[in-house]
């Protein structure tokens, strides 16, 4: 095993990355870096400092960067690594992450703009992804190193000129491609559906359309962490990182229920580091809201990020919205309950003041925010519904999901004494 991984940021040195001789991860800013006046530092837990950061967030950081549940026990199969061996997977696969950062071998050096390279997905190599999963793809060769955290299927790949290529050695990506799940049928029209409907009650959210050049179709979601860029890459990587980072939990700790962030800690953790807490804070509490409508119980630490922007530190645009409630196997309790309960049918009026008293805002300015999220969402769903099915045809998910939609909306307006 490497000795040590190098942290980029494009082709500069971050910092690099061990494991210490009591299995701690240990990460170490370059001096160099610290020197740039452009420089910052890669989480809230890990400051600029001269020392290494050993143990606890160092570890949990960059373990944050790697897949998780059957998806990560699939490529350590594939790899012969242990799945518990977080730094070998980093080795591995660490070459295009979430953000702006790579992990490479400290040998390796960083290649020339003209070796970069994407290699286009052909039709067939599309659909064999479909049918036996992105494994095979996501260790296909020493060039392609690709890590997406999560659970799920999914593909870091550039839209180029219309056409899906995979990126070779440090090209960035400028898309993610999630894969259909056979155990949860209709996954990406759901997610397509969800984002819509947030779009159009004026969230900030990825774009994400139904890739249909597969069958079943695709998901294909623009990156939040990637700019359009000429020079010399057709994109350019931004730095970022999700709560469980941002406050030194592991990927395993998610969940509230599993010792993870409740909804006002994460909103506290939001308000005290970007630069606008007046236009983040409320976007979160609507978040919640619209988790609620929408019947999204997984809406956790990993799906809210930070991002360091161009424009100044802020939440990242909304992602990962689903209804899972679509699927009767799932948990339905909240991924974050809202004053002290968690199942999404229980919380009410009495629930959102509790949480508007925990972050010291006014109760009617949650209460109107909540009922804003549920009467824009009965408004816009006749509209988006007609407008999703000319786009993509009578998908199955248009039989149930629009109506459950509204019956949640209206049961939260009623709860509220809306």
């Amino acid at each position: 095993m490497t000795a040590a991984l190098e942290v980029r940021c494009g082709t500069s040195v971050v910092g690099s990355v061990r494991v210490d001789d009591q299995g701690r991860f240990a990460f170490a800013y370059d001096p160099t870096w610290c020197a740039r006046d452009d420089r910052f530092p890669v989480s809230l837990t890990l400051p600029l400092v001269s020392h290494e950061h050993v143990g606890g967030p160092a570890h949990t950081f960059f373990a944050n960067l790697l897949p998780e549940g059957t998806a990560r026990q699939a490529i350590c199969a594939r790899l012969g690594i242990s799945p518990d061996n977080d730094f070998a997977l980093l080795q591995a696969i660490g070459g295009e992450c979430a953000g702006a950062l790579s992990l490479v071998d400290p040998a390796r050096r960083p290649a020339d703009p003209d070796e970069l390279g994407y290699e286009e997905l052909q039709h067939k190599r599309l659909q064999s992804l479909v049918a036996e999963g992105a494994v095979p793809l996501l260790v296909g060769g020493p060039a392609i190193r690709l890590s997406l955290a999560g659970a799920q299927d999914k593909l870091p790949v550039a839209l180029l000129d219309g056409r899906l290529h995979l990126p070779l050695n440090a090209a960035p990506s400028t898309h993610i491609l999630k894969l259909p799940n056979p155990r949860f049928p209709h996954l990406p029209a759901n997610e397509v559906f969800a984002l819509g409907l947030a779009r159009r009650l004026d969230f900030e959210v990825v774009h994400g359309e139904l890739f249909t050049a597969t069958d079943p179709p695709s998901l294909l979601v623009t990156r939040y962490d990637r700019i359009p860029s000429d020079d010399p890459w057709p994109a350019r990587r931004l730095h970022q990182e999700d709560l469980c980072q941002a406050t030194g939990l592991p990927p395993t700790r998610k969940y509230e229920a599993e010792g993870g962030l409740t909804l006002a800690r994460a909103v506290t953790v939001i308000r005290d580091n970007v630069d606008r807490p007046l236009v983040d804070v409320p976007r979160v509490i609507a978040w919640q809201a619209y988790n609620i409508v929408l019947g999204n119980s997984d809406g956790h630490a990993k799906n809210l990020s930070i991002l360091y922007s161009d424009d100044g530190v802020k939440v990242a645009p909304l992602y990962d919205l689903v209804s899972t409630r679509e699927y009767k196997h799932l948990d339905r309790k909240l991924a974050m309950g809202v004053g002290g309960r968690q199942n999404p049918d229980e919380i009410g009026r009495t629930q959102w003041i509790e949480l508007s008293r925990e972050l010291r805002i006014g109760e009617r300015v949650v209460l109107d925010m909540v009922a804003e999220v549920a009467q824009r969402s009965l408004d816009a769903l006749p509209g988006w519904t007609r407008e999703f099915r000319d786009s993509y045809g009578k998908q199955p998910i248009l039989q149930t999901l629009p109506a459950a939609i509204a019956k949640r909306a209206r049961r939260v307006l009623r709860s509220l004494g809306a």
